[in-house]
């Protein structure tokens, strides 16, 4: 497994080229949230919005309820719409079959026309999901496809590198899957989309049990240049990938060492990481930073994806849901070191919580605190007393489970 050290150096070939300023809130009062069932083959999706906890179950398919399951290559109406009279956090959460995947939901006032995909190799069939919030949204998805098989799509043949073309009207939804990695394919519309990726069954380096990944995209012009990934306190092996959208010069250093890399357009960086060592990026450009770990080196289960805030878009206030029904939640924040004790969970100081790492970290000339706590389930808000802002994440596992999430990724 390649750690930071054993990747590409600058000007080295990447896995890609050998195969070819946000809101104090994360939402606004009165906002309308645009959210969509999509990639579910088997799973039962729950959907956590908070102005005051509140939770919709959308029920495990079965032979007669598959209303919300998109089906491939069929444009369809089933999106979602969620508006409120207050703030409210939502994400999704599909859990069943021994299998779980979360991702934080994008509201639209942050929805864009341009997303860049990331999704993982090896085994079962990659998948693609937008959806438009307007009626005549043209949208171009132009697939990047490693390994380069051919795909069908409504009758014509794609080749690696084409451009497939769709037009959607309001809350109309079309999904694409295949037997490749789409990481590096472009969409891009007419007008703002929501746009999702993952996998149904996903074996990480063709090891791991099957698992479900998915992740809703966030825009491009959303993306940062600067990250911060804290340790994983279950995670035993944990991937990273870096996707650019530009040509772009990067670095990415530990405690101990620090490595140049050059990255061309669409091009991803992809490896191991330590588990109990803080990384930090910095590129030049914007560049979409993904977290896969594995929990459970036994089995070889309990799999998690997760998209990195990154420095731009931390926030001062988070509500969120910690899910239920897993053995061990940890919430991870990263915020600058002056900062730091003026950090609260639910209103109080958090002495309370177990403290399963801590450190410190330079971005700049500005030294960054990261710490890990284990919390419980259940409603959860993070704050500064002096609205300092932070980024967030939030991991947990169970047996033959695990689910990972951000505060906010766009």
């Amino acid at each position: 497994m390649n750690k930071i050290g054993e990747l590409p150096r600058s000007g080295g070939t990447t896995e890609q080229q050998q195969q070819q300023s946000a809101s104090p809130r994360h939402l606004k009062k009165k906002s309308i949230i645009f959210i969509t069932v999509t990639l579910v083959t088997f799973l039962a999706i729950s959907l956590i919005a908070l102005a005051v906890l509140s939770t919709l179950f959308i029920p495990q398919k079965t032979n007669q309820n598959t209303e919300m399951e998109l089906t491939s290559f069929k444009k369809e109406t089933k999106a979602i719409l969620i508006e409120t009279s207050d703030d409210v956090f939502v994400i999704t959460h599909a859990d069943g079959g021994a299998s779980v995947g979360s991702t934080t939901q994008i509201p639209i006032h942050k929805l864009s026309t341009k997303y860049v995909v990331i999704t993982r190799p090896f085994n079962f069939k990659s998948q693609i999901a937008v959806a438009a919030i307007e009626d005549n949204t043209t949208i171009s998805i132009t697939l990047k496809m490693s390994p380069r098989i051919n795909i069908t799509i409504n009758g014509k043949i794609y080749q690696n590198n084409d451009v497939f073309n769709i037009t959607l009207n309001r809350l109309e939804t079309y999904q694409i899957e295949h037997n490749t990695d789409f990481t590096g394919s472009v969409i891009d519309s007419s007008k703002p989309i929501a746009a999702f990726s993952g996998k149904a069954c996903n074996k990480l380096e063709s090891v791991t049990t099957c698992d479900y990944l998915i992740e809703q995209l966030p825009p491009v012009d959303g993306l940062d240049t600067e990250y911060i990934v804290p340790p994983s306190p279950h995670d035993i092996v944990r991937f990273i990938v870096i996707t650019a959208v530009n040509n772009t010069n990067l670095t990415l250093s530990i405690s101990t060492q620090s490595e140049a890399y050059l990255l061309k357009e669409y091009t991803s960086l992809r490896g191991g990481l330590l588990s109990n060592e803080i990384y930090v990026l910095q590129s030049k450009e914007p560049v979409l930073v993904t977290v896969f770990g594995i929990s459970d080196t036994t089995t070889w289960d309990e799999i998690s994806m997760t998209i990195v805030p990154g420095i731009n878009q931390y926030l001062d206030y988070y509500k969120i849901v910690v899910p239920t029904g897993y053995d061990h939640n940890y919430v991870s924040i990263m915020i600058k070191h002056a900062a730091k004790d003026s950090f609260r969970i639910n209103g109080s100081t958090t002495n309370k919580y177990p403290v399963k790492f801590e450190g410190n970290v330079t971005v700049g000339n500005i030294k960054y605190y990261v710490r890990t706590l284990q919390v419980t389930d259940g409603e959860l808000t993070a704050s500064t007393v002096d609205g300092e802002r932070f980024g967030l994440m939030v991991t947990g596992r169970t047996n033959q489970e695990a689910y990972g999430f951000s505060g906010n990724s766009a």
